[in-house]
């Protein structure tokens, strides 16, 4: 058992008696022909801060979409066309109850055998003209209110794209008691 752990202990220990490989040769200095890098922007420095990485440059920009507001014009005529529709449609629905309340003067609901009179006929006139009347304000309210849904749809305000084109990554530096964020951007 001993020989097992001298054999295991030889062959772990192989590698740390290898010799250690040499160092790459240095690169050679740059020819006077190679274009110079862009000279970077200083970094600000504040006591006990160590910046440990420069800025690097964004590769994408920053879209920012606002939505625009209505104007009060545009609302004052939305509502007045939906506000007319409704009372329109109230007018309606006065023409229906009448029209309902002389219908049911004149059709009692079992035979009663008594003689039709010229208060029956008006009766009778009554309920089919203010029937009419309800059909056509109910249109008419119900277009005004489709009038003004319509035209807040098509109406709606567009929205505004601002489009920011970040030159460096905002740079976040520990400080002494917190850490300090800083970047630049041009809109």
């Amino acid at each position: 058992m001993r020989l097992a752990w001298i054999l295991l202990g030889s062959l772990v220990a192989t590698p740390a008696f290898a010799a250690e490989p040499a160092l790459p040769p240095p690169a050679p200095p740059p020819t006077p022909t190679e274009p110079t890098p862009p000279p970077a922007l200083p970094l600000v420095t504040m006591p006990g801060m160590t910046p440990e990485y420069p800025p690097q440059s964004m590769r994408k920009d920053i879209v920012v979409t606002t939505d625009r507001d209505r104007d009060s014009k545009n609302i004052a005529i939305l509502a007045s066309i939906a506000g007319a529709g409704a009372i329109l449609a109230g007018v309606g629905v006065y023409y229906n109850l009448d029209s309902q309340d002389a219908a049911n003067a004149v059709s009692p609901r079992m035979p009663t055998g008594a003689a039709w009179t010229a208060d029956r006929q008006a009766d009778y006139d009554r309920a089919h003209e203010s029937g009419v009347k309800a059909g056509i304000f109910y249109g008419l309210g119900g277009a005004a209110l489709i009038t003004a849904t319509v035209m807040f749809i098509v109406t709606a305000p567009g929205s505004e794209t601002t489009v920011i084109h970040p030159h460096y990554a905002p740079t976040v530096a520990p400080t002494p008691g917190g850490a300090m964020l800083g970047g630049t951007w041009s809109f």
